[in-house]
């Protein structure tokens, strides 16, 4: 067991417990799984072998291909985004997020913090940078041209105060637009 899978089970489940006045476990806010996306416009055969290779070394298993489907859209040409998706649960979706929020994100230049959520149980956010892994920093000439790395966390909430509740647990500190908060 992962020291932060360990660290939501002993301490953030019973803060939980203790917070929300829930009686059982099973009634509890958890991280359901971790879904990396990674690819873009480019059908090049290269481009696409360095998005699943990026994803693979990111992710420690094996993404699966993507392709996305031509635009319904009549004024736009045939557009085929392609590359690679890894969904990542239970261990390996741990060592993601503490590889992430202790490792890569402190490395990212500029970094403004994450947003708040925008919906009820998922979080959604682009990483441009993604030789803030380490582990790809070696490897640059083979993941220059790979783009931002689109990361979707699953909760298994039911409104965006529990998501930020259990995110603020799991150490993962939203900030909200100030701009939000007025509209609200």
């Amino acid at each position: 067991m992962h020291t932060f899978e360990k660290h939501y089970y002993d301490i953030v489940q019973k803060d939980l417990i203790l917070s929300e006045n829930i009686s059982t476990v099973s009634l509890l806010s958890a991280p359901k799984k971790v879904a990396i996306c990674l690819g873009g416009e480019s059908s090049d055969e290269n481009y696409v072998v360095a998005c699943l290779g990026a994803l693979n070394i990111i992710g420690g298993q094996k993404p699966y291909f993507i392709q996305q489907k031509p635009s319904q859209q009549k004024n736009s040409g045939p557009r085929e985004g392609v590359g690679g998706k890894v969904t990542l649960r239970r261990a390996a979706m741990y060592l993601f997020f503490y590889k992430l929020l202790f490792h890569v994100l402190p490395r990212v230049r500029q970094f403004e913090g994450l947003r708040a959520p925008a919906h009820e149980n998922i979080y959604c956010f682009v990483l441009k940078d993604i030789f803030s892994f380490e582990e790809l920093v070696p490897l640059f000439p083979y993941f220059e041209e790979v783009s931002s790395l689109q990361c979707q966390f699953h909760f298994t909430t039911k409104d965006i105060s529990e998501i930020r509740v259990l995110g603020h647990g799991l150490q993962v500190c939203f900030f909200s637009n100030r701009e939000e908060e007025k509209r609200k």
